[in-house]
């Protein structure tokens, strides 16, 4: 199997704090081939450790496959982490944003990726590949979070702050007035099931007692 270089560097610091591979041996088969464990090799090469191992006849991948499928997957803190042990400097502006906020990795991706969609930035945050393209807005955005929490505990749900992605692309919007708004509305603030309930009812709540043309959300 390829090399992962992630893998590798998480291992070896894992390692070099306390050999914990003498608790995980490499599995070969009769002809000694490795069938699972070629990062631990690799990394017992670099440092020159002893290869420890598990030999078992009849062993192929399929086995392995099936033993790989019932083990627990990396979060994305252990990536988020494995990455800044890389040195990646977008991670590791990432990971600072999630220490000072102390906000999920989901929003803080919603808010500083490029758009806006915290899915497809997950993918390639796994794949190291993660771009932080927004990072103005997404300062905006944690300010705007810590307003709106002086009114409404929710607000650092993800439905809410995409919603409140939506409103900082809005050339229109005027944040001070929205605070001054809902000084006298705090009640109207709920939690709601999705991002579009959440626009129309800061729709209505920034449109309150407008004169003349009101401003539309969605």
């Amino acid at each position: 199997r390829q090399l992962n270089e992630l893998h590798l560097k998480r291992l070896l610091t894992s390692v070099m704090v306390k050999n914990l591979l003498f608790a995980n041996p490499i599995l070969v088969n009769e002809k000694f081939e490795i069938i699972d464990g070629q990062h631990r090799f690799a990394v017992c090469q670099d440092l020159g450790f002893p290869i420890h191992y598990l030999l078992v006849e009849n062993l192929g991948l399929s086995d392995v496959q099936t033993l790989n499928a019932n083990t627990k997957n990396w979060k994305l803190e252990d990536y988020i982490d494995g990455y800044c042990n890389m040195g990646l400097k977008e991670y590791c502006y990432f990971k600072s944003q999630m220490t000072k906020t102390g906000l999920g990795i989901t929003i803080l991706l919603a808010i500083f990726s490029s758009s806006g969609n915290s899915g497809s930035s997950c993918v390639e945050l796994k794949e190291g590949e993660l771009k932080l393209l927004h990072k103005n807005r997404g300062l905006v955005m944690l300010e705007w979070i810590k307003n709106w929490l002086n009114y409404y505990p929710g607000a650092d749900r993800r439905t809410f702050v995409l919603a409140l992605v939506q409103l900082y692309n809005i050339k229109e919007y005027n944040h001070e007035k929205m605070m001054q708004k809902i000084q006298y509305q705090s009640t109207k603030l709920v939690d709601c099931t999705n991002t579009k309930t959440y626009l129309a009812l800061l729709e209505e709540i920034y449109n309150y007692k407008e004169r003349g043309e009101k401003l539309r959300f969605f």
